[in-house]
C-alpha cells in the first residue's frame, strides 16, 4: 500500500483579538459546539469562505475490548523485543514456534472481536 504524504501543516502565529460581551461569546461557543468544533475553528470558518470540514468521529468501542487488545499488543511487543535480542546476540530463532505464537495471538484477537461484535 502506498503511503500518502502528509498535508503541509499551517503554522498559526498571529493572534486575532475581538472584544465582545459574555452573551456574545457564549452564543458563539454554543454555535461552535453545535458544529462539534472549537471556537477558533468555528470563527476561522465564519470569517473565511472556506467550507468547514468534518472530522471523522472514531467509532464507539467497548472499553473492555480496548483493554484486551492493548494487552495483546503488549504481548506482541514483548515477543518482538525477545526476537530482536536473540537475533542481535546471534542465537537461533525457532521460526515455527514464533509462527505458532503469532497464530495463537491472531486467534485470540479474532475471538475478542467476535465476543464484542
Amino acid at each position: 500500500m502506498a503511503r500518502r504524504d502528509p498535508k503541509p501543516r499551517t503554522v498559526r502565529t498571529v493572534l486575532l483579538r475581538v472584544r465582545c460581551s459574555e452573551d456574545e461569546r457564549a452564543g458563539w461557543a454554543d454555535k461552535a459546539r453545535a458544529e462539534e468544533r472549537s471556537l477558533s475553528d468555528y470563527t476561522r470558518h465564519v470569517l473565511s469562505s472556506e467550507p468547514m470540514r468534518r472530522r471523522a468521529q472514531p467509532p464507539e468501542v467497548d472499553p473492555t475490548l480496548l483493554a484486551a487488545v492493548g494487552r495483546v499488543g503488549s504481548n506482541l511487543n514483548q515477543i518482538s523485543h525477545a526476537l530482536n535480542i536473540d537475533r542481535k546476540a546471534g542465537r537461533a530463532i525457532d521460526l515455527i514456534a514464533v509462527r505458532t505464537l503469532l497464530l495463537a495471538v491472531t486467534r485470540q484477537l479474532a475471538a475478542m472481536v467476535e465476543d464484542h461484535s
